[in-house]
Protein backbone atom coordinates (compact mmCIF):
# COMPACT_ATOMS: atom_id res chain seq x y z
CA UNK A 1 0.00 0.00 0.00
CA UNK A 2 1.51 3.27 -1.16
CA UNK A 3 0.63 6.54 0.56
CA UNK A 4 1.64 10.02 -0.60
CA UNK A 5 0.71 13.00 1.57
CA UNK A 6 1.35 16.68 1.39
CA UNK A 7 0.12 20.14 2.16
CA UNK A 8 0.50 23.71 0.99
CA UNK A 9 -0.74 27.07 2.22
CA UNK A 10 -1.98 29.71 -0.20
CA UNK A 11 -2.26 33.43 0.49
CA UNK A 12 -4.39 34.73 -2.33
CA UNK A 13 -4.20 33.24 -5.79
CA UNK A 14 -0.65 34.27 -6.70
CA UNK A 15 1.38 31.22 -7.63
CA UNK A 16 -1.70 28.99 -7.73
CA UNK A 17 -0.81 27.44 -11.08
CA UNK A 18 2.76 26.57 -10.05
CA UNK A 19 1.75 25.17 -6.67
CA UNK A 20 -1.00 23.03 -8.19
CA UNK A 21 1.44 21.77 -10.83
CA UNK A 22 3.83 20.91 -7.98
CA UNK A 23 1.06 18.88 -6.32
CA UNK A 24 0.41 17.04 -9.60
CA UNK A 25 4.14 16.31 -9.90
CA UNK A 26 4.40 14.98 -6.33
CA UNK A 27 1.37 12.76 -6.96
CA UNK A 28 3.05 11.58 -10.19
CA UNK A 29 -0.20 11.79 -12.12
CA UNK A 30 0.03 10.67 -15.71
CA UNK A 31 -3.69 10.48 -16.41
CA UNK A 32 -6.43 12.58 -14.89
CA UNK A 33 -4.05 15.44 -14.13
CA UNK A 34 -6.49 17.88 -15.79
CA UNK A 35 -9.35 16.72 -13.55
CA UNK A 36 -7.28 16.92 -10.37
CA UNK A 37 -5.92 20.37 -11.30
CA UNK A 38 -9.45 21.55 -12.03
CA UNK A 39 -10.94 20.47 -8.70
CA UNK A 40 -8.05 22.00 -6.75
CA UNK A 41 -8.22 25.27 -8.74
CA UNK A 42 -11.98 25.51 -8.23
CA UNK A 43 -11.81 24.72 -4.51
CA UNK A 44 -8.98 27.19 -3.82
CA UNK A 45 -10.68 29.88 -5.90
CA UNK A 46 -13.93 29.29 -3.99
CA UNK A 47 -12.06 29.48 -0.67
CA UNK A 48 -10.34 32.72 -1.66
CA UNK A 49 -13.41 34.53 -3.01
CA UNK A 50 -16.17 33.27 -0.74
CA UNK A 51 -14.40 32.02 2.39
CA UNK A 52 -11.65 34.60 2.70
CA UNK A 53 -13.55 37.47 1.01
CA UNK A 54 -10.66 37.89 -1.49
CA UNK A 55 -8.33 38.82 1.38
CA UNK A 56 -4.80 37.73 0.48
CA UNK A 57 -3.64 37.99 4.08
CA UNK A 58 -5.87 35.05 5.08
CA UNK A 59 -4.49 31.54 4.53
CA UNK A 60 -6.04 28.75 2.50
CA UNK A 61 -4.86 25.31 3.59
CA UNK A 62 -4.69 22.46 1.08
CA UNK A 63 -3.93 18.95 2.32
CA UNK A 64 -3.88 15.87 0.13
CA UNK A 65 -3.39 12.16 0.48
CA UNK A 66 -3.13 9.51 -2.21
CA UNK A 67 -3.58 6.02 -0.82
CA UNK A 68 -3.60 3.29 -3.42
CA UNK A 69 -5.82 4.90 -6.07
CA UNK A 70 -7.96 7.09 -3.78
CA UNK A 71 -7.10 10.78 -3.72
CA UNK A 72 -8.45 12.90 -0.86
CA UNK A 73 -8.00 16.67 -1.05
CA UNK A 74 -9.11 19.01 1.75
CA UNK A 75 -9.27 22.77 1.19
CA UNK A 76 -9.90 24.93 4.27
CA UNK A 77 -10.37 28.68 4.42
CA UNK A 78 -10.92 31.25 7.18
CA UNK A 79 -14.60 31.85 6.44
CA UNK A 80 -17.76 31.16 8.41
CA UNK A 81 -18.46 27.96 6.50
CA UNK A 82 -21.16 26.84 4.14
CA UNK A 83 -24.79 27.65 4.88
CA UNK A 84 -27.80 26.17 3.13
CA UNK A 85 -25.84 25.15 0.05
CA UNK A 86 -27.92 23.51 -2.65
CA UNK A 87 -25.61 21.79 -5.13
CA UNK A 88 -27.22 21.94 -8.52
CA UNK A 89 -27.47 18.73 -10.52
CA UNK A 90 -26.93 20.75 -13.69
CA UNK A 91 -26.26 24.32 -14.76
CA UNK A 92 -29.21 26.27 -16.12
CA UNK A 93 -28.77 27.06 -19.79
CA UNK A 94 -29.10 30.82 -19.23
CA UNK A 95 -26.25 30.67 -16.67
CA UNK A 96 -23.91 28.43 -18.66
CA UNK A 97 -21.48 31.26 -19.55
CA UNK A 98 -21.50 33.00 -16.15
CA UNK A 99 -18.04 33.50 -14.67
CA UNK A 100 -19.13 32.51 -11.18
CA UNK A 101 -21.52 30.20 -9.41
CA UNK A 102 -20.35 26.95 -10.96
CA UNK A 103 -17.31 25.98 -8.89
CA UNK A 104 -18.94 23.50 -6.53
CA UNK A 105 -20.94 22.03 -9.41
CA UNK A 106 -17.75 21.52 -11.43
CA UNK A 107 -16.02 19.93 -8.44
CA UNK A 108 -18.98 17.58 -7.92
CA UNK A 109 -18.77 16.50 -11.58
CA UNK A 110 -15.11 15.48 -11.29
CA UNK A 111 -15.10 13.85 -7.85
CA UNK A 112 -16.64 10.70 -6.44
CA UNK A 113 -17.60 12.49 -3.26
CA UNK A 114 -17.79 16.15 -2.26
CA UNK A 115 -18.31 17.04 1.40
CA UNK A 116 -18.91 20.60 2.58
CA UNK A 117 -17.82 20.63 6.22
CA UNK A 118 -17.86 24.04 7.83
CA UNK A 119 -15.14 26.06 6.13
CA UNK A 120 -13.65 22.97 4.46
CA UNK A 121 -14.26 21.25 1.17
CA UNK A 122 -13.37 17.56 1.24
CA UNK A 123 -13.00 15.91 -2.16
CA UNK A 124 -12.55 12.20 -2.81
CA UNK A 125 -11.58 10.94 -6.24
CA UNK A 126 -10.74 7.43 -7.40
CA UNK A 127 -7.91 7.55 -9.89
CA UNK A 128 -7.33 5.20 -12.77
CA UNK A 129 -4.97 2.33 -12.01
CA UNK A 130 -2.30 3.76 -14.32
CA UNK A 131 -2.29 7.15 -12.65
Amino acid sequence: MSVTKGSVIFYGLDGLDKKVNDIIEVLDLKKQSFEVKLIIFEAVNNAYIHGNSSDSSKPIYVDWELKDNLLIVIVKDCGQGFENINLHKKIDEENILDESGRGLYIISCYTDELILDGSSIIMRKSLLCDI
